[in-house]
């Protein structure tokens, strides 16, 4: 048999122990008194390494395997999960999740678990062979390779750089009573550098990313470049004279607003609970008619793609935002059943131990035209936010964010780093004023987004 054959024999055989497991765990709840219930299996792998100035300072092999249980017992839920995947172990979450059930308080706008009615779709690109088999020696290779390219950047100056890389991958199995039956194998990697730099009485730091499906993307020396050269542009920074000017979002900035401080807030289980800056306007237009928003759990190898979400419901593309029109929320069975609305397959689990609730898969902005150097060129006077730490208030919507990294812009050009810089505005009039969108795409860990400009915002600094 050629490698590549065993290889998928494997997989297969390993994919089909998880839904033979996760099936009996449904049987047996059902047998002990639940109406309906559900199994979550997962099985990963993470390879981590991380280096200082070129020396392995930390290499790790994680291995998790376990099974999350969830019964229904008239409108009672009960879950239970262990870390193993024995039989016996297996056996005692089943009881544990039917007595949990029996005995907890019945939840009135619980409708039912998500059913069998849908096709799967198919979604290329989530799983990378090359990732599954990278060994310790190549990956320890890779993080050399970063941070030879930041000391190069570096050279001459008193530095320190960090560095590290994850890979990652992993079966998942899902089944309930009512034909929910699915298995997928994903895979990612994650490389970074962190380099910090001494100058005189000035001392700082930044960091540069890559995050793929794809080990082929993977670019050691763009990262170890980028990480250092953004280093040296922050240091020196000054406050300047604050009052109301133009925001340039790049694009981890806009992923940190957007893509966490927006993404939450159009979670149906938020709205629903009116914990939501935009709780009353589905269907309002909320935003500029520059901004389009989706989410795509169906993109060619995305960080955020799947065939099916976290209680095995089909995955799909969902709009968000078209010309500023708030035209969908996300949900899980849970919420769409209690609107009477499709679901939109948006579950997520941080594990086997977790109940579902709701989360982004790939969060989009639509690009439109022009690279960050192009929106900055564009601005009088003004301050770009490369990265910030802060969110909104997600029931307000106001947000008070410090500028992590920040640049001060005048006449069209960054004159130097910030300090001690606020922006202060509200989320639905950072959506009103966009008024640039660029077409610089990255993946962040929360989305993919290029580029944007606010028309105005209030800016304190001092």
């Amino acid at each position: 048999m050629q490698e590549s054959g065993r290889y998928q024999w494997e997989v297969c055989e390993v994919k089909e122990k998880l839904l033979e497991l996760a099936e009996s765990a449904v049987k047996m709840a059902e047998k002990l008194g639940a109406s309906q219930a559900e199994a979550y299996v997962g099985q990963s792998r993470a390879f981590v390494i991380e280096a200082a100035n070129s020396a392995i300072r930390n290499a790790e092999e994680k291995h998790d395997a376990g099974i999350g249980i969830r019964s229904v017992i008239n409108k009672k839920i009960g879950f239970a999960f262990v870390t193993t995947l024995s039989d016996e172990d297996v056996c005692e979450a089943v009881e544990r999740s039917v007595k949990l059930a029996k005995a907890s308080i019945p939840d009135p706008e619980f409708v039912s678990l998500p059913s069998d009615d849908n096709s799967y779709p198919t979604v290329k690109g989530i799983f990378d062979k090359s990732i599954a088999e990278l060994a310790p020696e190549a990956t320890a290779d890779m993080i050399i390779r970063t941070i030879d390219a930041s000391k190069q950047v570096l050279e001459g100056r008193n530095y320190a750089i960090d560095a590290g890389v994850q890979s990652s991958y992993g079966l998942n199995a899902v089944v309930n009573s009512l034909g929910i039956a699915s298995s997928e194998q994903r895979s990612y990697i994650f490389l970074y550098s962190s380099p910090n730099v001494k100058e005189a009485d000035d001392q700082t730091t930044s960091y540069d990313f890559q995050i793929t499906r794809n080990l082929s993307e993977i670019d050691p020396e763009h990262v170890g470049e980028s990480a250092a050269e953004l280093t040296l542009s922050v240091l020196g920074p000054k406050t300047i004279e604050g009052g109301e000017m133009p925001v340039v979002f790049a694009p981890l900035g806009a992923s940190r607003v957007i893509g966490y401080g927006f993404a939450g807030a159009v979670s149906a289980e938020e709205v629903q609970k009116g914990r939501s800056y935009i709780t009353d306007a589905f269907g309002d237009s909320i935003a500029s008619e520059h901004l389009e928003i989706v989410d795509d759990a169906l993109l060619t190898a995305g960080l955020g793609s799947r065939t099916f979400d976290a209680e095995g419901y089909p995955s799909q593309r969902t709009s968000i935002i078209e010309r500023g029109v708030l035209k969908g929320l996300l949900h899980n069975s849970y919420t769409a059943n209690k609107d009477d609305v499709q679901n939109t397959g948006n579950a997520s689990r941080p594990s086997y131990s977790g109940l579902p609730s709701i989360s982004t898969s790939n969060f989009i902005i639509s690009p439109r035209k022009g690279n960050l150097d192009d929106l900055v060129s564009e601005i009088d006077r003004g301050v770009l936010c490369r990265n910030t730490a802060d969110l909104p208030n997600m029931t307000t919507g106001d947000l008070s964010a410090m500028l992590y990294e920040g640049f001060y812009i005048e006449k069209g050009e960054i004159k130097h780093p910030l300090k001690n810089t606020l922006i202060g505005i509200n989320m639905r009039d950072l959506l009103q004023r966009i008024t640039r969108v660029g077409a610089d795409s990255k993946t962040t860990l929360a989305m993919i987004t290029p580029s944007f400009v606010i028309e105005r915002a209030t800016v304190t600094s001092g």
